[in-house]
């Protein structure tokens, strides 16, 4: 492992249009080590290739101005009155607006993939594939469906909740005024999401764009013919889109010029309330982003990018640090554990400037253990097993499994009784063999 700092500069200056009534359309002078951006309604924050963050605009509840001590972030998000920051240890960290327990984290967050920052809610992606929510509980935003399990990717808007799954759908909770939670029909083979304020946007893996939810405006009308997307963002009545030739499409609200983004150097985008950002940089334009993926442990997994121009150059990073030797347009990971869960993502240079591809989430799922049986009082089988790596099982997880039986090792039949969770472990009790013979267990997956 070497520390992200020590290799090139892999960072780019940020400009921003639209609203500007408290300065959030103003990047600081001289920022120019950025590799993220993210938008809040009135304030702006930037990711530097430190682990640090910047931020300006709007300064009540202090929401543009990160800790002063933060360091060692991977990822960041914005909402309308307050911010949260990723850590490369899985922590969370937030900052601004302290009503409606928006800063209280519960004890679960931990082990965490991904944050994200609504209207007066927050969400949190664990390593397990679960969605946790807090904040202001109203319309149920911060109560992801209770078999919500496979999740790569995280949203929120105002005040609904939006989640992408490992096998490309997406599902979405919350407040439904403007049909923003009414996921179209068949929609599948989506990579990337993001809410607005009121509408959903949903990037398909041929470069395509779905939205829907309110269209007041017209932000949940796609351009006729959008192709070659590689990112989108969603403002409170616009939407956004970045093309793999680094130049962006709006569409909906224009009012504060808020669409007006220009040019074909730009590497990432932002959205929120209205005004807009864009992260510029030269080089190589990355054409497609390593994707997120879910695998049990034990697994392979593959990583792939690609970009435009010759002569590339390749470094794949892992939480904010860079992977010795991982130098090629793909990253194979061998026999994954959950420590590998993370974030991934690569660098690419040519001798005219680098760019940095999105995070690709990689959930690792544990396989299940079984402890011992015991004999309880009235001569049943107790069972209790949990994650061979000692996490606990989340609720939505323990519907998964079922457990076995087998006189022989060779035909096997479930047990009629169903798992109960037990503090992040599972217990079931079950019939001791009839004629006191042998009796072997094993859980599987359903």
């Amino acid at each position: 492992m070497v520390p992200l700092g020590s290799f090139p500069a892999r960072a780019g200056a940020v400009s921003a249009v639209g609203q500007n009534n408290y300065e959030q359309s103003l990047p600081p002078a001289g920022l120019s080590d950025a590799v993220a951006v993210a938008a809040g309604r009135d304030f702006s924050l930037a990711l530097t290739q430190r682990g640090t963050v910047v931020g300006w605009g709007m300064s009540r509840d202090g929401r543009s101005s990160p800790p002063p001590s933060l360091t060692g972030v991977v990822t960041l998000s914005a909402g309308i009155v307050h911010a949260l920051a990723l850590k490369s240890d899985g922590t969370v960290t937030g900052w601004g607006f302290h009503g409606n327990e928006l800063l209280t984290l519960p004890d679960c967050v931990t082990n965490v993939l991904a944050v994200a920052a609504g209207g007066f809610h927050s969400l949190a992606l664990r390593r397990d594939g679960t969605v946790v929510g807090w904040g202001f509980h109203g319309n149920g935003r911060t109560t992801p469906p209770s078999t919500l399990t496979d999740v790569i990717a995280i949203d929120a808007g105002r005040d609904h909740s939006v989640a992408l799954k490992a096998n490309g759908t997406v599902v979405a909770w919350g407040l439904n005024d403007a049909g923003q939670t009414v996921v179209p029909d068949g929609l599948n083979e989506v990579i990337a999401i993001a809410a607005g304020e009121n509408h959903t946007l949903a990037l398909k893996r041929d470069g395509t764009v779905v939205a829907w939810g309110n269209n007041l405006s017209g932000q949940s009308s796609v351009p006729a013919g959008l192709s070659s997307v590689t990112a989108i963002a969603a403002g409170s009545t616009h939407s956004l889109a970045l093309k793999a030739d680094g130049s962006v499409v709006g569409w909906g609200d224009n009012s504060s010029g808020q669409l007006n983004l220009a040019g074909h150097d730009i590497r990432a985008i932002a959205a929120r309330g209205s005004h807009s950002l864009a992260l510029r940089g030269s080089g190589p334009q990355i054409t497609a982003h390593p994707l997120s993926q879910t695998v049990l442990a034990g697994a392979s997994v593959t990583f792939s990018t690609a970009a435009g121009g010759s002569g590339n150059a390749f470094q794949w990073f892992f939480n904010g640090v860079a992977l010795s030797g991982a130098t090629d347009s793909t990253l194979t990971l061998n026999e994954v554990s959950k420590q590998q869960a993370g974030l991934y993502s690569v660098q690419v240079s040519s001798s005219a400037g680098s760019q940095v591809s999105a995070n690709a989430v990689l959930v690792v799922r544990g396989l299940q253990q079984l402890a011992s049986p015991e004999s309880t009082a009235d001569g049943r089988v107790r069972l209790t097993f949990g994650d061979q790596n000692g996490d606990l099982i989340s609720a939505p997880n323990a519907t998964r499994y079922a457990v076995e039986v087998s006189s022989d090792l060779s035909h096997w039949s479930a047990i009629p009784e169903a798992p109960v969770l037990v503090q992040g472990r599972l217990v079931v009790e079950t019939a001791a063999a009839a004629d006191g013979g042998n009796q072997f267990f094993r859980v599987v997956e359903k």
